[in-house]
C-alpha cells in the first residue's frame, strides 16, 4: 500500500462529496481514508494504481465510478519544437521526455506525486528517475541525454554556487542516498541544454536553473531509468494525471544516437484486452450482459466496444490492467463490492502444477551427491558476517542475534563453519547443500540478486585436490555437462591448488584445497577441500542451449 496526504477541501470540492460518501466510494478502489487533522486526509492506495496519486487522478477515478464522467478521459496533445537528443548511457541508457502547458500547480503535491512514484515503480530510483522543470527556464529547444565527468560543475537545486557532480554526491543528503546508483567509470547520467548547462544529474538532483515554484505554469518532464517500459509508462502516468488539471501534453521528439531512430514521447500506450460476459460472469458468480458490462468498464475510465467479445481500450494510466482476469476485478469495482452477493455457482477445477526446471536440476544433482556418497545438511541463509569470505554482502541492520547479522553471499562458509564444530566425528566427512546466497548484482534493482548454489566439501586426516575434483566432474557429466577446469588464484584456495569449472566458456562454479590461513583462523586442524556449483548460472547456460535447439 502507498499512503499519500491530501488537501480535504479541495478533494471534496472538486467531487461534490462529503467526507462520508467519499470513504464509501474510495472502498471500491480498495483504498481508505483518515483524516490527518480538520485540513488534510490520509489517503491509503493499493500499490498497482499509482494513476490516484493525485487528487485529480483520484478524482478522475471516482466520477466514473459516480456516472458523472464515463470511459477513457480525453486530453489535449500537441506537438512541439523540443528535441531529446539520447546518447549511451551505460547504466542507465532509458529516458523519455514530456511537456505539459497550462498546468496548476499544487507544489507540495507535486513533491509527493515524484517521491510516491520514486518508491513504487522507480523501485527507489533505481529503475525510474524523475525530473521536473519550469520550461520556461529552459533556454534551447535541444536537450542532451549524456554522461558528464564527475568534476562537472552546476548549481544544484536550492543551492547558491556552483559544485561539481562529486562534490554532490559526497556532500549533499541526495548525494549520499542516490549518488552511486547510476555513476560508472568516473561519470554521471546527465540531461543538459546543447549549450553544456546542466538541468539535472539523474537519479540525484536537479538544476537550480530550472527549479519549479507555485507560478511555474509550463512543465518539461524528463524520466530516464534502466526499463524502457517502466519509463514509459512513468511518463504516461504524470502527464495524464497533470493534463486532468486543464493543462496540454506537448510531444518531444526524442533521438537515439546509437542507432539514429526516432519517436515521439509520451507514448501514451492504449492497448486492448478481449473478454466475454460469459467469463466475467462465471468469475463473480452473477449473469452480466455485453451491454451493463461495457458501462461497468466505462465506469472505471476505460473506453470499451462490443463486438463478438468485450474489447476493452486500456488507458495509459492504467498501467495496473495487464490480463482478462483485471477487467473482472474493475467490473466487480464498479458494481461495488457489497452488491455482490451471489458466489460463484461452479467449483473452481483443481490443477495440477509442475517443477520448474531449475527445481528439476537441484533434485538431480542431490540424487547425484548423495550417490556420491556426500551426505547432505542444511544451514541458515543468515550468517555472522565474520564468517564471510567476501566482504560484498549484505547486512541486516537491525538482527535478533550478531550470530545471524548479514546474508550469506556463498556456501563454502557455512560448510566451513559445519565442519570446524564436526572434527571429532569418523573420518572422511563429506557434506554437501543446496541452497539461495544472495550476490551484489549491477543489474539488480537492490544491486544484489539472489542466486542458487550447491557446495560440497571434505575433510579428511589426508584429502587432496584430485578428492574434490572427481565427484564434481562425475555429477556434472551424469547431467549431460562435460566441464573444463581452469587455474585460478582464490583468497580461500591454496594457489595452484584450485580451479574454475568452466562450461560453453562459462565460469560454472570453483574447488580446489582449502588454504591453512584460513583452516587456522576457523580453529581446523585438519586439511579440507571445498566445490561450489553455480546453479542459476548454469541453468541459464542449459536452458539457452534447448532454446538454440529447439530452433534449429
Amino acid at each position: 500500500m502507498v499512503t499519500i496526504v491530501l488537501s480535504k477541501r479541495k478533494l471534496l470540492d472538486k467531487l461534490g462529496l462529503n467526507e462520508h460518501e467519499l470513504e464509501d466510494i474510495l472502498f471500491n478502489l480498495k483504498s481508505e481514508i483518515k483524516p490527518v487533522d480538520e485540513n488534510n486526509l490520509e489517503i491509503e492506495i493499493n500499490a498497482d494504481r499509482l494513476d490516484l496519486l493525485t487528487t485529480d487522478g483520484i478524482a478522475r477515478a471516482v466520477k466514473g465510478l459516480l456516472g458523472k464522467e464515463l470511459g477513457e478521459a480525453k486530453y489535449n496533445v500537441t506537438e512541439t519544437y523540443y528535441t531529446l537528443v539520447v546518447h549511451n548511457v551505460k547504466y542507465r541508457p532509458h529516458t523519455l521526455a514530456a511537456i505539459v502547458y497550462n498546468v496548476n500547480i499544487d507544489l507540495q503535491e507535486l513533491i509527493q506525486f515524484q517521491e510516491k512514484l520514486h518508491q513504487t515503480i522507480g523501485r527507489k530510483r533505481k529503475k525510474v528517475a524523475i525530473g521536473f522543470h519550469d520550461l520556461s527556464k529552459i533556454d534551447s529547444k535541444i536537450i542532451e541525454y549524456r554522461e558528464i565527468p564527475l568534476n562537472y560543475k552546476f548549481i544544484p537545486l536550492n543551492q547558491n554556487k556552483e559544485m561539481s557532480v562529486s562534490e554532490v554526491i559526497n556532500n549533499t543528503e541526495q548525494g549520499k542516498l542516490y549518488g552511486n546508483i547510476s555513476v560508472s567509470d568516473g561519470k554521471s547520467p546527465a540531461i543538459i541544454q546543447d549549450d553544456g548547462q546542466v538541468l539535472s544529474i539523474p537519479p540525484i538532483i536537479n538544476s537550480e536553473k530550472t527549479k519549479v515554484t507555485e507560478k511555474t505554469k509550463n512543465l518539461f518532464i524528463d524520466v530516464t531509468g534502466t526499463s524502457y517500459e517502466a519509463v514509459a509508462q512513468t511518463l504516461d502516468i504524470i502527464v495524464t494525471n497533470l493534463a486532468e488539471t486543464g493543462g496540454m501534453i506537448g510531444k518531444v521528439k526524442v533521438i537515439k544516437k546509437i542507432d539514429q531512430t526516432q519517436l515521439f514521447s509520451p507514448i501514451l500506450s492504449h492497448k486492448v484486452i478481449s473478454t466475454t460476459s460469459k467469463y466475467v460472469s462465471e468469475i463473480l458468480g452473477i449473469t452480466i450482459p455485453n451491454k451493463t458490462l461495457c458501462e461497468n468498464i466505462q465506469k472505471m475510465r476505460m473506453d470499451c466496444v462490443e463486438n463478438e467479445k468485450v474489447n476493452v481500450i486500456v488507458p495509459p494510466y492504467r498501467i495496473d490492467i495487464l490480463n482478462e482476469i483485471d477487467i473482472v476485478e474493475d467490473v466487480a469495482m464498479s458494481i461495488g463490492y457489497n452488491n455482490i452477493l451471489a458466489l460463484p455457482h461452479k467449483p473452481i477445477p483443481a490443477g495440477y502444477g509442475s517443477y520448474d526446471y531449475i527445481s528439476l536440476l537441484e533434485r538431480k544433482i542431490r540424487d547425484l551427491s548423495i550417490g556420491a556418497n556426500f551426505t547432505e545438511i542444511f544451514s541458515f541463509t543468515l550468517i555472522k558476517d565474520t564468517k564471510l569470505l567476501e566482504r560484498e554482502y549484505v547486512k541486516i541492520i537491525n538482527p535478533i542475534s550478531e550470530e545471524f547479522n548479514a546474508v550469506r553471499n556463498s556456501l563454502v562458509p557455512v560448510l566451513l563453519d559445519f565442519l570446524s564444530k564436526n572434527q571429532h566425528a569418523r573420518f572422511p566427512i563429506r557434506i554437501f547443500e543446496i541452497g539461495d546466497i544472495v550476490i551484489k548484482s549491477q543489474y539488480s534493482d537492490t544491486n544484489y540478486s539472489n542466486e542458487k548454489r550447491a557446495g560440497f566439501a571434505i575433510m579428511d586426516d589426508k584429502v587432496s585436490y584430485e578428492d574434490i575434483q572427481a565427484p564434481i566432474h562425475y555429477i556434472l557429466s551424469a547431467l549431460g555437462i562435460e566441464p573444463r577446469y581452469k587455474e585460478v588464484s582464490s583468497k580461500f584456495l591454496i594457489e595452484g591448488r584450485a580451479a574454475n569449472i568452466v562450461y560453453e566458456n562459462e565460469i560454472i562454479g570453483i574447488l580446489g584445497e582449502t588454504n591453512l590461513y584460513l583452516l587456522r583462523s576457523l580453529g581446523i586442524e585438519y586439511p579440507i577441500v571445498v566445490a561450489e556449483i553455480y546453479l542459476t548460472r548454469m541453468y541459464n547456460i542449459l536452458e539457452k542451449m534447448n532454446k538454440e535447439h529447439k530452433r534449429a
